[in-house]
């Protein structure tokens, strides 16, 4: 029987917590500039596109990450390969609301 604390600074400590929501503040600081001052201005901005079809992507998404369709092994990658499945994910799902998002103009277009 153990009569200290354990520490894990990757599952119990406060600080990764904060590192985490830093990361994130940062991430979101970006994506905000690039839609209100950026490249999203003069043309294609990615988060915009999958702000217009967010719930068909929440929906994938959840399919892709906890679902039957799961792309990784549950509590078993690197940061490498978890960072590859990130990046596979969103390009599956910024894909999947281009293409959306076309099928819905061209089925407009072929009605009138």
């Amino acid at each position: 029987m153990r009569l200290y604390a354990v520490y894990d600074y990757w599952h119990s400590n406060p600080n990764f917590l904060l590192m985490r929501c830093g990361i994130l503040l940062i991430i979101l600081s970006l994506v905000y500039a690039w839609c209100r001052w950026g490249l999203a201005q003069k043309g294609f901005g990615p988060i915009i596109q999958l702000g217009n079809t967010s719930l068909l992507v929440y929906w994938v998404h959840i399919e892709f990450v906890y679902g039957r369709f799961s792309i990784l092994p549950k509590g078993a990658c690197s940061a490498l390969k978890a960072t590859a499945g990130l990046i596979t994910i969103f390009l599956a799902m910024l894909g999947l609301s281009l293409a959306r998002t076309t099928w819905k103009k061209w089925r407009v277009r072929v009605s009138q």
